[in-house]
């Protein structure tokens, strides 16, 4: 997006905030998490693609223009969630580039056209498309197709799959956790200290504890002592605790990229032969929607779910995560 010159008006406004210094400037560019960030970019691009083929300005934008371009893509068919993700998008460039409040866009109509559209979709029958949950009987399914012939990404790999999915802490924080993040207390379990989360307004972090498992392939604690002995073994003491390994075996000092989870849930739920249900699907976002899960069917009270997965205690986000795969009816035995 490139911020335009704006003419005409009186009294003129200036479509920066002139007086903000290039260090508030930059450190507020900082401010988003680096996956929102590409998310938004991604977006953002559509949104300038479509202003340039309307002769639009796209930054600042007026807001017709952005009203106009939501009602498009659903006009076009697009999911409620990537047109919610776009007006977000364009509204934080706007911000990024320190736009004047005068010249932001009201979203109020493009969230008005939005919420309408939502109606429309669930009516015509489209459901929204969610992460598919796996039990612990197929995360051992799933964890037992790691190829054996490559023995350290197979130590690395299991212990992701598994301390995610124990801890179902955020992919973007799972990458972040360094070796020295990860204690083995006397009692057997493991202690992860989670740096900060996007919910994590103190930026303080917190300790989030892993309980060893009881069957080996899914046991978050065996793998996660397996794969430290074997960074021990190679020299590595210190820095990331998930990072790349050649095919020789060989851990590089390089940490890995959260897609890495992305990719290794989708690879070996396919390799398991499990089949998502209607309108689901395995993603990073498996092992923290199947944790929450088998917690809630384990007996663990929304209160200690929202604690340990960091959503509001006081919001319903945690009832989207918890997906049990098979429902039963409340009255059944009851008449």
């Amino acid at each position: 997006m490139t911020l335009q010159p704006v003419t005409g008006g009186t009294p003129a406004v200036q479509p920066r905030r002139a007086r903000l210094s290039e260090s508030a400037r930059r450190r507020l560019q900082g401010s988003v998490p680096d996956e929102t960030f590409r998310a938004y970019k991604r977006e953002v691009k559509k949104f300038e693609a479509w202003c340039t083929a309307k002769g639009e300005i796209d930054l600042p934008c007026d807001t017709d223009a952005l009203t106009n371009w939501v009602a498009a893509r659903a006009d076009d068919g697009d999911s409620v969630s990537a047109i919610k993700q776009g007006i977000a998008a364009v509204v934080f460039f706007h911000d990024q580039a320190n736009v004047h409040e005068k010249l932001m866009p009201d979203t109020a109509d493009a969230w008005r056209i939005v919420g309408q559209y939502k109606k429309q979709r669930a009516d015509e029958g489209h459901r929204e498309m969610k992460a598919e949950v796996y039990t612990p009987e197929e995360l051992r399914l799933m964890v037992a197709t790691l190829p054996t012939e490559r023995r350290v990404a197979r130590l690395r790999d299991g212990a992701m799959l598994t301390a995610g999915t124990s801890s179902f802490v955020r992919r973007s924080n799972l990458v972040r956790f360094d070796l020295q993040d990860l204690t083995f207390l006397p009692n057997g379990d493991a202690r992860l200290h989670k740096t900060y989360s996007k919910t994590d307004k103190s930026v303080r972090g917190k300790p989030v504890i892993i309980p060893p498992g009881e069957h080996e392939l899914s046991d978050p604690v065996g793998w996660l002592r397996a794969w430290k002995a074997e960074m021990r073994e190679q020299g590595v003491t210190t820095g990331p605790l998930f990072r790349r390994v050649s095919r020789t075996g060989r851990i590089l000092p390089y940490r890995l990229h959260a897609s890495h989870l992305n990719n290794l849930v989708k690879q070996t739920a396919k390799a398991a032969g499990l089949e998502p249900r209607e309108n689901t699907r395995y993603t990073a976002h498996s092992t923290r929607a199947s944790g929450a899960s088998a917690a809630s069917e384990g007996g663990a009270t929304v209160d200690q779910l929202c604690e340990q997965g960091d959503w509001s205690k006081k919001g319903t986000q945690v009832h989207g995560y918890v997906r049990p795969k098979t429902k039963d009816n409340a009255m059944r035995g009851v008449l």
